[in-house]
């Protein structure tokens, strides 16, 4: 829970025009995503029960609430601890060394759902798509040091996981990954802008 509450924090910047992170507990597993509308970081983790309606329960958290969570997770060092989520209120994260639980108020009221289910369908579009002759594909480098933060187990070799990039256009969301379970998309410059700005001395 705190590594994927950790990872959703470093995708919702303070200054982000998206002012919540999703929160989505099902049988599955808990999913937590964090975007500024020009990158997206989800990361998941597992449940070891869950009771509550089959297709889920889902709610937005600020991002000082994923900051608490990253925390109490952390602290929580026999980790079992417990989650109850009321949308509409709020959810709170009971430890399980007893430590004070987290809790954070649901803020799906300022959440745009027509984001949030455009931001699903790229994952799902992009990632269903076959392979496409590669092309040359510029980032913002700031966007792209958001990946850096990432936390995800090490290989088998002992060294971190590497980012993992499905390219198709130069022009699409870049759709990433980082270990079993981060998942990411970021969105490209546009290379005839780029060029126009720094000259064609600033490109390949």
């Amino acid at each position: 829970m705190a590594r994927a509450a950790y990872n959703a924090h470093a995708f919702l910047p303070a200054r982000s025009m998206v002012k919540t992170a999703r929160v989505r507990l099902s049988p599955a597993g808990l999913e937590v995503t964090g975007t500024d509308g020009y990158a997206i970081g989800q990361d998941t983790a597992p449940l070891e029960d869950y009771a509550g309606p089959p297709g889920g329960v889902t709610l937005h958290v600020d991002r000082e609430a994923l900051a608490d969570l990253d925390g109490a997770g952390r602290k929580d060092k026999k980790g079992y601890g417990r989650f109850e989520i009321a949308p509409g209120d709020g959810l709170i994260f009971r430890p399980a060394n007893n430590d004070v639980p987290t809790a954070a108020q649901d803020a799906s009221d300022q959440a745009d759902e027509r984001l949030w289910e455009m931001l699903d369908s790229l994952f799902t579009r992009l990632g269903g798509r076959p392979s496409a002759v590669p092309e040359l594909v510029a980032f913002d480098p700031a966007l792209l040091a958001r990946f850096s933060k990432v936390k995800a187990p090490k290989g088998k070799d002992g060294l971190g996981r590497a980012l993992d990039m499905l390219v198709y256009d130069s022009k699409e969301p870049i759709l990433c990954r980082i270990g079993p379970t981060f998942r990411g998309v970021i969105m490209p410059i546009d290379r005839d802008v780029h060029a126009e700005n720094v000259g064609p001395e600033g490109l390949w």
